[in-house]
């Protein structure tokens, strides 16, 4: 385009396109000279400013940027605007000479996300298996995180992935405001009231008795496309889980905005039978099924046939089942010495939930021990015998 048709700029345009362009355009590895940015702005019908207009511009830029309020270059893993010589001057590494430069040529400009690809892609991950999202909002929010945070040289991952239907009781809204309410009483140390329901034969949620229940929450875990809450009441102080979507009326009783009283404290923390201090990333794998006993060590043997001239060579990978349940949470203690095509491994697992998780598996794994998890499992076998072996 003519130089005469370009159009000048106001420095705050000139700023925002600048940086627009930066962000969709380069990257650590994706880097633009000045040439490249004059030949942008010609590209839209805009007149960039001569050489020196348009590196004292950058420069400025750099430093807004890179400064705080005070305007002190901040940490060299805070900035926003990157080129060489500017990272010379300004940061954490020496310079090769020891002249502070004054001139600072602009080689090889980039934009630093305010996300990662990693922290990025994570991000879009928790979007898009949202339970509180519908699939329409999901890919709004993923455009928008792409468009906003991400250059063209982003792989953007499997786009329109189906959502699964929701049951038809299912209110995403109704979870939301449990969430965030659920939130300020844990942040606040604080009890919370609300109904627990259930669904009944009418396919609706209605209350699981006529009285409403108060809980010291202190832990919200999402496992399997669920929220559950671990709490505790004054009654028994041991750790209950309950399915937050199944919660109503949740509300901060006591609570008083104006003379800014919480709320009703919660029962302490150590003051609760089997409730982790910290939390532990393990403790969906040890509590499968969110069942809420205490966990104990429990040894399993697993069928996983070997070949027929080498008893430790295993035929195929078949431990996924007990992979996708405890992840890495278990132990590989050897061959079964009395049956090669059997392992022994074992697992910190709640005995209520390795009693239903072995029913699930009969085929694929026994429970060696501890005896009282066996005749848990002995009981319900029985019970199934009687029903269905006429």
């Amino acid at each position: 385009m003519p130089r005469d048709n370009l159009r000048t700029l106001s420095a705050p345009e000139k700023t925002i396109r600048f940086l627009d362009y930066l962000r969709k355009n380069t990257d650590e590895n994706h880097t633009v000279q000045l040439k490249d940015i004059k030949a942008a702005f010609r590209e839209m019908g805009l007149n960039p400013g001569v050489n020196n207009t348009l590196h004292d511009f950058i420069v400025g830029v750099a430093n807004a940027c890179n400064a705080d309020v005070e305007e002190s270059v901040l940490p060299q893993a805070e900035w926003r605007v990157m080129f060489d010589d500017y990272i010379e001057k300004y940061g954490e590494l020496p310079m090769e000479d020891e002249t502070d430069r004054e001139w600072m040529q602009i080689r090889n400009l980039y934009y630093v996300p305010e996300f990662s690809y990693k922290e990025l892609d994570a991000l879009i991950e928790a979007v898009r298996f949202s339970r509180t999202l519908t699939t329409k909002e999901a890919e709004k929010i993923i455009k928008t995180l792409e468009e906003k945070f991400a250059s063209k040289f982003y792989k953007r991952g499997v786009r329109g992935i189906c959502k699964v239907h929701e049951k038809a009781g299912y209110d995403r809204d109704l979870l939301r405001k449990n969430l965030l309410t659920i939130q300020q009483a844990i942040e606040d140390g604080v009890q919370i009231e609300y109904q627990f329901n259930g669904y009944s034969h009418h396919k609706k949620l209605e209350p699981a008795g006529r009285y409403k229940r108060k809980a010291s929450p202190y832990y919200i875990v999402a496992d399997n496309g669920k929220y559950y809450l671990l709490a505790a009441n004054e009654r028994y102080k041991s750790t209950m889980i309950l399915r937050i979507d199944l919660m109503t009326e949740v509300l901060i009783p006591e609570r008083n905005e104006t003379t800014g009283k919480k709320g009703i404290q919660r029962i302490p923390p150590g003051d609760v039978a089997a409730l982790p201090q910290d939390w532990d990333v393990y403790y969906p794998m040890k509590h499968i099924h969110m069942s809420y006993d205490e966990p104990v060590r429990i040894k399993l043997r697993i069928k996983s046939r070997k070949e027929p001239d080498n008893p430790r060579e295993h035929v195929t990978p078949d431990y996924t089942f007990l992979y996708d349940c405890f992840g890495d949470n278990y132990r590989y203690l050897g061959v079964d010495k009395e049956d090669s095509d059997y392992d022994i491994v074992s697992v910190e697992c709640s005995p209520f939930g390795m009693t239903n998780f072995a029913l699930q598996y009969a085929d694929r794994l026994e429970v060696l021990e501890p005896a009282h998890i066996r005749e848990e499992i002995q009981k319900k076998v029985r019970l199934l015998q009687n029903k269905y072996m006429v």
